[in-house]
């Protein structure tokens, strides 16, 4: 009986101890999710401007822009795929890799963040032509410049037919679903209110887009990356709060189990104690 006692208070110390690390994890989290999810609100008004500007200058002006041309005889395409460096975070990372495994084809090629998606092709390393297995968070604009810079000159090369970013799109803090966004090629919606005011276009045209259209890629691509963010803190936040509540409902079973068996113990100790006395 006292075997059984000792095995029971070993299970207590080591649910209690994982109790302590789930519920730090989940504070920790929560406080991320609450500063990026504000970032993420506070960046979402300026995106949308960049996003309508770019917009109406790619549907009003006539020169044609070569980030709006996709390469002929080229179908190679390019995927970005934003995972996470640490674990912890539920299906987050899950759904990514299945979204991406159904997409990409063997001519393509890849570029992944985070160390988790390195991990899940690491049988595909004649695909992956960089990763970022050293990206944490939003606040590594180097990259975000790196990867930026990198995608649009690749582009105009000709070297890919389209380039796609593979992101997690949030909805609330349970549901965030992934994305297939299409960066390049830049849609031109030429569909015209013939009611519409014709724009003014200053100083002209090709120096608006070329203005214009590096500042609305790399706004797009911090975006998905920022929503990315949020995403993988909620999801780390719920797996933290089901844990934390798993190992309190063990803990209560467990604290009951060793009541049991420690009433057990006193109970038979007291019968051999009446026992021995009668005897004598």
């Amino acid at each position: 009986m006292s075997q059984q006692i000792t095995k029971i208070k070993g299970r207590i110390k080591t649910v209690t101890s994982a109790l302590k690390v789930t519920s730090a994890m989940k504070l920790v989290s929560t406080v991320k999710l609450n500063r990026y999810k504000n970032t993420m609100m506070a960046n979402r008004e300026f995106s949308k401007r960049i996003d309508d500007i770019s917009t109406d200058i790619l549907k009003w002006t006539k020169v044609k822009t070569q980030y709006s041309v996709e390469p002929k005889d080229i179908n190679k395409k390019l995927f970005i795929v934003v995972s996470s460096t640490l674990g912890l975070c539920g299906s987050y990372n899950a759904n990514i890799f299945k979204l991406i495994d159904s997409s990409i084809s063997e001519e393509d090629e890849l570029i992944v963040l985070g160390k988790k998606g390195l991990t899940h092709f690491k049988n595909n390393q004649e695909q992956l032509i960089l990763n970022f297995s050293n990206y944490h968070s939003i606040k590594d604009e180097k990259i975000i410049n790196q990867i930026t810079n990198f995608v649009t000159g690749e582009f105009l090369k000709g070297k890919y037919k389209e380039i796609h970013l593979i992101y997690s799109h949030y909805h609330n803090s349970l549901i965030f679903t992934p994305k297939d966004h299409l960066i390049l090629p830049l849609k031109e919606e030429k569909e015209v209110d013939e009611l519409a005011f014709i724009p003014i276009l200053e100083p002209n045209e090709k120096t608006l887009l070329n203005t214009i259209i590096p500042m609305y890629l790399k706004t797009t691509i911090y975006s998905k990356l920022l929503e990315s963010e949020v995403c993988e803190q909620s999801a780390r936040c719920n797996a933290m709060e089901s844990a934390t509540d798993n190992a309190n409902e063990i803990l209560e079973a467990l604290n009951i189990e060793f009541n049991k068996a420690r009433q057990a113990a006193i109970t038979q100790e007291i019968t051999e104690i009446v026992g021995a006395a009668e005897a004598l």
